[in-house]
């Protein structure tokens, strides 16, 4: 059987992020597009391990080296005057409509803290017939207003995705974050478009 060579791909700039509802253990399916982010304001935080060693007398070197996880890894990105349907989306609360004869858009606060959980995808946008798409499979989300409206700068959503375990109703523990390398080619399915 021939060995399928690799393409490297280039992975330069945002086409698209969206979120779903978590599958059991699996990124969900049924995507929202959210409105693209802020430029440049797409951000990996994903933390260097902790370092924690044996040291020994009369060695300047220790014995054994083990590595633990410090903190948790993030998506950081932020979009600029988002919808209040957005806003409800990634930060929780609600929205009030009004009424029929008396319309209204109004976001309100949650009381709480809400407790947010989506698969999240990003996309790169399209190079040399590849794109790529990063996915954290259980993301727990939270977003806040960061940046108030001024003469030279737009309000700006704070978004982000904490990467959280990826386990199965069985108990069964999977990837949490995955790197695909994908044709350009548009999917068959197309994910549902938040209101911008």
């Amino acid at each position: 059987m021939a060995e399928t060579k690799t393409v490297r791909p280039i992975a330069m700039g945002v086409g698209a992020i969206r979120i779903a509802d978590v599958g059991d253990g699996v990124p969900g399916t049924d995507f929202t597009t959210l409105p693209l982010p802020t430029k440049s304001s797409v951000a990996f935080n994903f933390a260097d391990p902790k370092e924690v060693k044996i040291d020994i007398e009369g060695s300047t070197e220790p014995l054994y080296v083990e590595f633990v996880k410090d903190t948790t890894d993030y998506i950081e990105f932020s979009i600029p005057t988002p919808s209040n349907d957005t806003i409800a989306l990634l930060a929780g609360g609600t929205v009030n409509k009004g009424e029929e004869l008396s319309p209204k858009d109004v976001w309100n606060k949650p009381t709480d803290i809400p407790s947010i959980n989506k698969t999240f995808q990003c996309e790169t946008l399209p190079k040399k017939g590849k794109k790529v798409i990063y996915t954290v499979v259980n993301g727990k989300i939270a977003a806040k207003i960061s940046q108030a409206p001024g003469a030279e700068q737009a309000e700006l959503l704070l978004v982000r995705v904490y990467v959280q375990a990826a386990i199965t109703e069985k108990g069964e523990t999977k990837t949490a974050f995955m790197r695909e390398v994908t044709d350009a080619a548009p999917k068959a399915k197309a994910a549902k478009t938040a209101s911008k």
